[in-house]
């Protein structure tokens, strides 16, 4: 079972386990039945400002339902990136934004309030990946369904802001996005640019967007470093496919008879499956190119036999 398929376990797991998420069931003995109406006592809910949840869906509906979230692949994404190292961040990530930097990288995520000095309640925005190196500030941003936005790279444009005040200026900035395949032809006018370059005109126009007041005040109070990382920012799109079968030519590359690469094989390949498997009907088109990870029985079989490895 690869281990994309684990992750499901664990979900299907927390379905059936609601306790494990802090929520606590009501047994029927405390109900009170009135008609078409059911009450539970007031001591019962700990907080009087939250709500109450139900299940809305069967384990099975919920699954499929979350088989087509774009924040179910951002956590599988998050995943792979944050273990894979830093060679394959510069092939996937770095390549296409034409970024020279082998790493180290950081991986940031949820801990850009604490990093930052946000108020633990504040919710200012959330990045799908943000990358950071001693040379290169990196953004990624992951769109299934939904369009790609002028606010999206305003949200990097900021967190790129808020990491070279925290630990200095960078010499390289680029913020790479990865689309579902008929979006690509009007990504750039979604975003408000024209050739994938920033002007000085959308830098203007960052005042009129609906930003967070945090945000709008940075800009306001940065307005010369903002001008310089959006002069530097270097901006790419690629589909969901180029993006796996980059994936898995890395992959092709691998020495299935080292340990590590046995590891970095069922990581990526993972991964690639996945995407293959999102939604309803996938993301990409399946068969054009096999992910890494399930392609490879052959290979992996053939490198055990030339290390006398039977096992």
């Amino acid at each position: 079972m690869a281990w994309n398929a684990k992750y499901w376990d664990i979900l299907s797991n927390l379905y059936w386990t609601p306790r494990y998420l802090g929520l606590k069931s009501v047994p029927r003995n405390k109900w009170i039945v009135e008609g078409d109406q059911v009450s539970i006592p007031r001591d019962l809910i700990k907080t009087a400002e939250g709500p109450l949840y139900f299940r809305s869906r069967k384990v099975d509906d919920q699954m499929s339902y979350l088989g087509g979230q774009e924040e179910i692949l951002n956590h599988l994404f998050d995943l792979t990136f944050s273990i894979a190292g830093e060679d394959v961040i510069s092939y996937a990530l770095c390549g296409p934004l034409a970024l020279e930097d082998g790493g180290p990288f950081d991986s940031i995520g949820r801990e850009v309030g604490q990093r930052y000095g946000w108020h633990r309640l504040e919710n200012v925005t959330q990045q799908d990946g943000f990358f950071v190196s001693p040379r290169s500030l990196m953004g990624v941003e992951l769109k299934l369904g939904s369009k790609s936005s002028a606010e999206q790279i305003a949200k990097y444009l900021a967190l790129m802001i808020w990491e070279e005040r925290l630990t200095g200026r960078r010499d390289q900035h680029g913020l790479l996005f990865v689309v579902s395949a008929g979006a690509i032809a009007s990504h750039w006018k979604d975003v408000g640019l024209k050739n994938g370059s920033i002007d000085h005109s959308f830098i203007d126009r960052l005042e009129k967007m609906k930003l967070p007041s945090r945000m709008q005040r940075l800009f306001a109070d940065n307005s010369d470093r903002l001008k310089g990382i959006a002069g530097r920012l270097r901006l790419a799109v690629i589909s969901w496919e180029q993006f796996r079968n980059s994936l898995s030519e890395y992959g092709s590359r691998l020495d299935l008879s080292r340990p590590g690469d046995q590891t970095l094989d069922n990581l990526l390949g993972g991964f690639c499956s996945q995407i293959n498997q999102h939604g309803k009907t996938g993301i990409v088109r399946h068969g054009e190119l096999v992910s890494s990870g399930s392609g490879t029985d052959k290979k992996r079989h053939e490198a055990l036999l030339n290390t006398g490895d039977n096992a």
